[in-house]
């Protein structure tokens, strides 16, 4: 019986990709934090984060995951989620957090220099020191860290298997 999972990890890593991916394939409730921020304030995360600050993006990152429940089988979170323990704890309440672990050099493969991503640090702060800063933090948290250079099929597999 498939139990309720959510994502954490690095922007690029897949989290959105594969959890509405999987989804689909088992035909689940989704919910994507970054997506959720965006539409309640109709704006991107970037545009947020220039207009508000950092902070803000993580105290609504945090906001929006304390009002999910287990309704939502799969939730897609933003990359730091992991900075606040309230969020952390609600989420491991009723999903098994799995951690994408995706190679830095992938994830600035895919992200670029990460402008345009709405990321909640810093500004200054390049992808390496977030990357570090926050492996740490992913590793507290997961229940399950899952190889995020394998395709999304093969991730597929794995994670409906938790």
């Amino acid at each position: 019986m498939f139990k309720n999972i959510s994502f954490v990890g690095m922007a690029g890593c897949g989290k959105s990709t594969i959890g509405k991916a999987l989804s689909i394939e088992l035909s689940i409730s989704y919910a994507d934090t970054d997506l959720l921020i965006e539409s309640k304030y109709n704006e991107s995360l970037e545009n947020i984060k220039r207009s508000k600050g950092y902070k803000f993006i993580r105290m609504e990152e945090e906001r929006t995951i304390l009002n999910l429940n287990k309704d939502f089988r799969i939730v897609s979170t933003g990359g730091s989620a992991i900075y606040s323990n309230a969020a952390m704890s609600h989420l491991k309440s009723f999903t098994k957090v799995i951690y994408i672990l995706t190679p830095l050099n992938i994830i600035k493969k895919r992200i670029g220099d990460g402008q345009e991503r709405g990321f909640a640090v810093p500004d200054g702060m390049s992808i390496e020191d977030v990357f570090y800063e926050r492996e740490p933090l992913y590793n507290k948290w997961a229940d399950k860290t899952v190889d995020g250079s394998l395709s999304i099929d093969q991730l597929i597999k794995i994670i409906s298997k938790f």
